[in-house]
């Protein structure tokens, strides 16, 4: 039998509907653990993709978050962000397993909605993985938006584009990234003329990583620049 990626137990023959429907394919998440996972659904703000439900009509602006519409007072240079899940208290423990303690298989458990988010927005675009420094590369053992990216049916599109070396985004506090200035940089005259250009990444906080490199691609010609995370905060 088949085991849980998340919890180890034993996986029914037909523990959903999926398998009902597909019964060669098992889904590697028992439904314990899968409904603990917050996924996100309903109007979502048309920008960042966060769910409008959970916002009072203080916080939204039309189809907008705030937080969005702020953004696009500065000028908005993101077509659009969307995420499957929220980064509730259980995927927070996913995420420590998967990016912290090297659990790299656990990216099997999100393939095929990952691919279905793609499909449904961004299969006109061409892939970038978000890059890690390569102190954190060397320290973690593999990228973990590579490993996202690698799940799409498409190649990820080569660039030159590169990360500096700083504190980890998960020991900063919003204010901290906000104000943080690009850590990203291109070694090369890299251009992407009329390119329609999908950042991937495992979590939304604040979009300001996103919104530096949606500039920075912007700037050598990318006519679209959007970005799809696993998860975000």
């Amino acid at each position: 039998m088949e085991r849980c990626l998340l919890c180890f137990e034993e996986l029914p023959a037909a523990d959903s509907w999926f398998s009902f429907l597909f019964p060669k394919w098992v889904r590697p998440v028992c439904r314990t653990c899968d409904e603990k996972l917050e996924r996100i659904q309903g109007d979502v703000c048309e920008c960042c993709g966060r769910p409008l439900s959970s916002l009072s009509a203080t916080y939204k602006k039309g189809a907008l978050c705030l937080d969005c519409v702020r953004w696009g007072q500065e000028g908005e240079v993101l077509e659009k962000n969307r995420s499957l899940y929220m980064y509730n208290d259980e995927m927070k423990e996913v995420m420590n397993r998967f990016k912290f303690r090297g659990d790299a298989v656990l990216i099997h458990a999100f393939a095929n909605e990952f691919r279905e988010i793609f499909r449904q927005y961004f299969s006109s675009y061409e892939v970038v993985p978000i890059p890690l420094s390569t102190e954190r590369l060397e320290e973690r053992g593999f990228n973990q938006a590579e490993l996202l990216a690698m799940l799409l049916p498409v190649p990820m599109l080569s660039c030159s584009l590169v990360r500096v070396h700083t504190e980890k985004q998960s020991q900063k506090t919003r204010k901290q990234r906000i104000a943080g200035s690009s850590p990203f940089s291109f070694l090369s005259s890299d251009r992407f003329d009329s390119k329609n250009i999908l950042l991937i990444d495992d979590i939304y906080t604040t979009g300001k990583t996103v919104r530096q490199l949606a500039v920075m691609f912007r700037e050598r010609g990318a006519k679209n620049v959007s970005s799809l995370t696993l998860c975000r905060s």
